[in-house]
Formats: structure tokens, C-alpha cells, sequence
């Protein structure tokens, strides 16, 4: 904790460096300053992770505020760790791209980008109400003044107002919520709430629940309370993105499994509707990611999409804690925390290749991309695998976590509970139904952005990507394979850091001891098991195995099992062998060289080939209720002749569109009648003073009698 401190003080000269004259040193200070907190960040925060320590610091210089109290236990250790790894690859990134803004404002992005840095490390080590909601409110004004900074367009003005209502009444609520908790708990700290949420009243915890999962949700993304993030993401500067995206929705996941968890625990019905919501939150997500030809915003669609995705995890965790399955709930647990920190990775390195194409094509429009990877290819080949990590292909990452969720959601026949089985069971039809179209999406993504003919003048003028981009890509893809090979190594850390809340470590269930110890399985199995390869390696990798295996009893002694590890190899042989026999083919055929047939088209136009709109306009056509596009048609005529269509659409938020817009239609009217009462005559003025004083006379008589 001592070590932690520390940065808060290079966090300042960081900002005082950026007073210095001249960008370049003013860059090279953000720089050494970002980089110097990130491994005094880790510094601290690995040790605790390793060894399961506690450290606290009570703030006594601030006593005057109650609940004003820090610590650091391993599941803040390990977003602090998150948290950090993202700012050390993104930060260069960010000062790359100020560079293309005026001075003023270039140093105002760094300036806030440092000091949302401050308010995220703040949130993950608070320990009371009172740190939370300040560090919650530097690192929320932060980002909304990124947002603001992003552009001076009038979409880009109401993006930042948009973000800054939603950031303000987001915390207004989140702090009614735990005065409310802290108040039946009857203290100020995080920690003595958590205790004293198995005896809470109903109605305390749900108002309690409501407020802040709601409240710290504006930051997570889920809804309804995300409609900011599309927009708000679109305005900022593109170099902050893989910050919000790869760390800053994290701290909303901290508070639910702080806050909300442990009331969820003890009120089954409280985590069943986290349940459903992140299930909501996931195929929404998803749908107006594949909805939209933008870079950006379908990169933000897809992050609330997986964010729905680790909420619902967590809500099925809870859900089988809460009625009496606390294994089943730490393997939910475990799912849900390796999909967010699957997500950090894949995410951090898609945002990087997004700022990157940004800048090399000055657009964000998939529609005008295309012919990238001839161009840029080893920028194009670490954009592909991100695509596929994200879009859970194995071996890679996300397959591993997405493929835990949903087998944990199939442990649902365990429950006895018919509303918690029918909840369950939607739930995870809408998550099934998200990862198909995931696959689709990002397809989708690769295809239109790096393969084809370049769609526009500055694509195909393409000749290198900048290495503050590719340099962290190429470090976040081995991570992502890293994560994905080595499950077996990731989920024990996990099992850990979940057993702490739901008193149960899943990593016996999860990954059995095959390759030291003894495994908690019949002896049978075992032998059977072995004989398949799960002791291969016994003796020379340092992990319990390379199995991930659920044991069900002795009627089902496997419920489900799968090895990242041999798929892996597996999937490198056959392509080793597919290329072998491809090679001797060649070498034993000579090859013949004519003109192909090509149709009578002489030459392929870029507007004849398939663009982003045209890859999506399935999903659009089968899920139009939801999207319910506003087209606007334009026709170019030639005297009497049609020349040309153009047909525009505008997606509106099907939150937007049920509840924000019908306010302001509704508040515009009630504006209008009250204008008309301010051009009125004198004469009816008059009336008007003469109608209240009667009734005021006639009020004042009545009170006498």
C-alpha cells in the first residue's frame, strides 16, 4: 500500500510536466510519468495478488470526513493490475494522437487523461462511501471533459452533455444507494456493508441494489442507463479509447461485486435480475454493433455487449449462491471475471488498431476501408486475431471465458427454483444467440476494414501503420493467446480471488490435478481420463493440468471438459500438414498460367464490392422492430429522369426512443404552452392577476370559517 501512494505524487509532476514549453517534452513527461505509476502500481499490487494479503490505511490526516478509509485486497490488486497494463500500452497512443489537436488542447487531454488515471486508482483501493463517490467524481469529470475535448461539432457538444447528465445522475444515485446501505448497516465502510447485507431488510437492499447497480452502471454500460456511451466514445479522441474501453468500464464490475454482490447472495431474486439485465445488455449490444458501419461505435456496441456478457455471469454466480450452491456460483464467478479480463486485452488491442486506421485513412466509416492487409500486413494479421479472440474462436482468449459462461448457465438444472430456472434459461438463450451473432459481427469487422479493394482514395494510399500502435497490439495478441492456451493457469488465481467472496475455490472443479497431486475425481475416470492425455506433461509444466473439467457426481462423472492446450496444438498440426501437402502438390504440378474469365468486367469498380452495410443488412432486416432505422431519401433528377437514390438511415436507441425523446417531445410541449401565455394581451394579464387574487380571497375566507 506504501508503494501505491507514491504514485499519486509522480501523477503530479506528470501534470506539472505538461507546463513545460515545447510538445515534445511535454509529451516525454506524460510518457515517463504514466510509465513510472503504472510499475509502482504493479509493484504493489502483484505481491498482494501472490500472497492473499490485506493492506488498509485508515487516511488519518482526512478524519474529518467518515468513511474516508483505503485498502488493497487481491481482487483490487487484480483490476489495479488490469488497470495499469492497459495505460502502459495505450498512453503513447494517447500522446500521439493529442499531437493532431491545438496546443491548448492537446495538453488539457493529457492533463485529464492523467488525472483519470488518479481517479481509477482511487476507486479500486477505496474502502468507504466517502472515497468512493470522490474518486468516483474525478475519474467521471475526467472522462466526460475527454469527451468534450474530442471536437467542437454541435453532435459532439451534445455527446459531452449527454455523458456529463447521465456520469452526475449515475453518482447522485450510486451515493443514495449507499447512504441508504451504510445507514441500516449502521457504518461508512464498504466492507461492514457487505457484512451486514444478510440482514437487511427487503426493501433496504432493493432500493439499496437498484440505486447503486444502476447508479455505478453508467460506467459498466448496462442498461438502460448506457445510451451515452455510443456517442460519448464517438466524441472523445481516439487515442483515449482503449482506455475507456479496456479499463474504465472495469470499475463499474468492482463496485458490482462489492456493493451489489453481496446482497445478491443473500436475495436470490436481486441477482436474477442481474441476470436478465446482462443478458439484455449483451444482445442489444450486439445487434447495434452489427447495425452500424462505424469503426468506432461498433467497437463501443461490442463492449457493452461483452460487459452484459460478465454481468450476467456474475449474476448467475450470485443466483447459485443465493439458493444454495456456492460451487456452481464460483464457477459463474469465475467465468464472468476471465471474460473481463479476456475483454481488456482483446478490446485494448481492437481500439489501438481503430485509432491507428483513424489516423492512417482519416475515417472511421467501414464503408470507405478496405485493402488493408496487402498494404499493412503485419498491422493487418495482429487486427485479424484481435477479431477473432473477440469473436471466441479457439484457441485464442475469448473462447475460453465466453464457453465457461454459458456451460455454467446449463448448471441451472441443478436449481429446484422454477422462476430462477425459466430466468436462467432465457437468459442463456439470449447469450447463445449474442455469440452467433458476435461470429458474424466480427467477420464482418476484418472483412470489410482490412480485405477487398480500398473503398476510398486515402485506403489505398495506406503504407504503414504508427508503431505506437502495432508495438502494444503485438503484445496484447500474445496476451490474448497467453489467456487462452494457458486457461489452466488463469483459472486458479481466479478461483481464488472469487472463493474469498463465496467462501468456495472452484479451481478443484474446474481444473483437476492431473498433472501433480491427486484430483478429486473417482479413480476410475481418472484412469480413463488418462488414457486420453490429460497427464501429458506430468513432471515438466508447472500448472495442475491442462484440462479444464466439471465433475458432476457419480450418475455424471464429466458435465462438461475441454483442453485450450491440445486444441491448440491440434489446430497447429493440421495447418502444418495443410500446408506440407499444399507445398508437395505444387512441387509435383506444373503450374499453368492463364487469363481467368472475368465475366465481361474488365475491371472491378471498389463500389461494386461488398461493404459493411451490405454484410449486415440480414440482421438489420430480421431485427427492424428493435432498430427501427429513421431513413431519409434524397433523388437526383435529370428533367424528367430519376438519375440517382440516396437513402440514408439513422439509428435511434430503442432506449433512446422509448424514454429520452418522448420526455423531450413531451417537455417541448408543455414549453410551448407556457410561451404562449407570455404573448398573451395586456387585458388577459390582467385577468390573470384578478383569477388568483379571487381564489386567494376565497382560500383565505375558507380558512377563517
Amino acid at each position: 500500500m506504501n508503494v501505491l501512494v507514491w504514485a499519486y505524487p509522480v501523477l503530479i509532476l506528470t501534470l506539472l510536466a505538461l507546463a513545460a514549453p515545447g510538445r515534445r517534452s511535454q509529451r516525454a513527461g506524460f510518457l515517463i510519468g504514466h510509465w513510472v505509476t503504472c510499475a509502482l502500481v504493479a509493484t504493489a499490487a502483484v505481491p498482494i495478488l501472490a500472497t492473499g494479503a490485506v493492506a488498509s490505511s485508515s487516511a488519518a490526516h482526512l478524519a474529518i470526513l467518515p468513511g474516508f478509509g483505503f485498502t488493497l485486497d487481491p481482487l483490487r490488486a487484480f483490476f489495479l493490475l488490469i488497470a495499469a497494463s492497459v495505460y502502459a500500452l495505450s498512453v503513447t497512443l494517447v500522446a500521439r494522437d493529442s499531437q493532431r489537436f491545438a496546443s491548448a488542447r492537446a495538453r488539457l487531454i493529457l492533463a485529464f487523461t492523467t488525472l483519470l488515471f488518479a481517479g481509477m486508482i482511487t476507486v479500486l483501493v477505496a474502502a468507504g462511501i466517502t472515497s468512493l463517490i470522490f474518486a468516483w467524481e474525478i475519474m467521471s469529470l475526467s472522462l466526460v471533459a475527454l469527451v468534450f475535448l474530442g471536437g467542437d461539432s454541435a453532435h459532439a457538444v451534445r455527446a459531452g452533455f449527454l455523458t456529463l447528465v447521465l456520469s452526475e445522475a449515475g453518482a447522485l444515485a450510486a451515493l443514495a444507494g449507499l447512504l441508504l446501505l451504510g445507514n441500516a448497516a449502521g457504518t461508512w465502510s464498504l466492507a461492514g456493508i457487505a457484512e451486514a447485507a444478510a440482514h437487511m431488510p427487503p426493501g433496504i437492499a432493493w432500493a439499496g441494489f437498484l440505486l447503486t447497480f444502476f447508479g455505478f452502471g453508467v460506467k459498466t454500460g448496462i442498461l438502460p442507463v448506457n445510451i451515452w456511451m455510443g456517442d460519448g466514445y464517438a466524441a472523445a479522441p481516439r487515442g483515449v479509447l482503449p482506455i475507456f474501453s479496456g479499463a474504465t468500464l472495469n470499475l463499474g464490475v468492482l463496485t458490482l461485486w462489492v456493493i451489489d454482490g453481496p446482497l445478491a447472495m443473500h436475495h436470490p431474486a436481486i441477482a436474477l435480475v442481474m441476470l436478465a439485465t446482462g443478458a439484455l445488455t449483451a444482445i442489444l449490444g450486439i445487434i447495434y454493433a452489427l447495425a452500424t458501419h462505424s469503426l468506432t461505435r461498433l467497437l463501443t456496441q461490442s463492449s457493452i455487449e461483452n460487459l452484459g456478457i460478465v454481468v450476467a455471469a456474475s449474476g448467475a454466480g450470485f443466483a447459485f449462491c443465493a439458493l444454495g450452491h456456492p460451487v456452481l456460483g464460483s464457477l459463474s464467478l469465475v467465468a464472468g471475471l476471465y471474460h473481463m479480463l479476456n475483454h481488456s486485452s482483446y478490446k485494448t488491442l481492437l481500439f489501438l488498431g481503430a485509432a491507428a486506421i483513424g489516423e492512417a485513412t482519416n475515417t472511421d466509416d467501414l464503408n470507405r476501408m478496405g485493402g488493408l492487409m496487402r498494404r499493412v500486413p503485419l498491422f493487418g494479421t495482429l487486427f485479424l486475431f484481435g477479431a477473432f479472440a473477440i469473436a471466441s474462436l479457439p484457441p485464442l482468449n475469448g473462447f475460453v471465458s465466453e464457453w465457461l459462461v454459458l456451460q455454467s448457465l446449463l448448471r441451472v438444472v441443478e436449481l429446484s427454483s422454477i422462476p430462477a430456472r425459466i430466468v436462467f434459461a432465457l437468459s442463456g438463450a439470449l447469450l447463445a444467440l449474442t455469440a452467433g451473432l458476435a461470429v458474424t459481427c466480427f467477420v464482418m469487422l476484418p472483412a470489410s476494414a482490412l480485405l477487398g479493394l480500398p473503398r476510398s482514395n486515402a485506403a489505398a494510399h495506406v503504407r504503414r501503420m504508427p508503431r505506437s500502435a502495432t508495438i502494444p497490439m503485438g503484445i496484447l495478441l500474445a496476451a490474448c493467446l497467453a489467456l487462452g492456451i494457458l486457461a489452466t493457469g488463469v483459472i486458479p488465481l481466479l478461483g481464488r480471488l472469487v472463493g474469498s467472496l463465496t467462501g468456495a475455490d472452484a479451481t478443484g472443479d474446474l481444473v483437476p490435478a492431473f498433472l501433480h497431486g491427486t484430483p478429486d475425481l473417482a479413480a476410475g475416470l481418472v484412469d480413463d481420463l488418462t488414457q486420453l492425455g490429460v497427464q501429458i506433461g506430468r513432471g515438466l509444466i508447472p500448472l495442475r493440468g491442462l484440462v479444464i473439467l466439471h465433475s458432476g457426481g457419480a450418475d455424471t462423472p464429466v458435465v462438461y471438459a475441454m483442453s485450450t492446450t491440445f486444441m491448440f496444438i491440434v489446430l497447429a498440426l493440421l495447418l502444418f500438414l495443410t500446408w506440407l501437402l499444399a507445398r508437395k502438390l505444387h512441387d509435383h504440378h506444373r503450374v499453368m498460367r492463364r487469363t481467368l474469365w472475368d465475366a465481361g468486367l474488365v475491371r472491378l469498380q471498389r463500389e461494386m464490392t461488398y461493404t459493411a452495410t451490405a454484410f449486415a443488412a440480414p440482421v438489420r432486416v430480421i431485427f427492424d422492430k428493435i432498430l427501427r432505422p429513421v431513413v431519409a431519401e434524397r433523388v437526383e433528377r435529370q428533367g424528367a429522369f430519376i438519375t440517382a437514390r440516396h437513402r440514408e438511415g439513422e439509428l435511434i436507441h430503442i432506449v433512446d426512443r422509448l424514454t429520452l425523446r418522448p420526455l423531450v417531445k413531451a417537455g417541448t410541449w408543455i414549453a410551448a404552452q407556457l410561451a404562449r401565455m407570455h404573448h398573451g394581451p395586456v387585458t388577459l394579464y390582467a385577468g390573470y392577476i384578478l383569477a388568483v387574487l379571487a381564489a386567494t380571497l376565497l382560500a383565505a375566507a375558507a380558512g377563517l370559517d
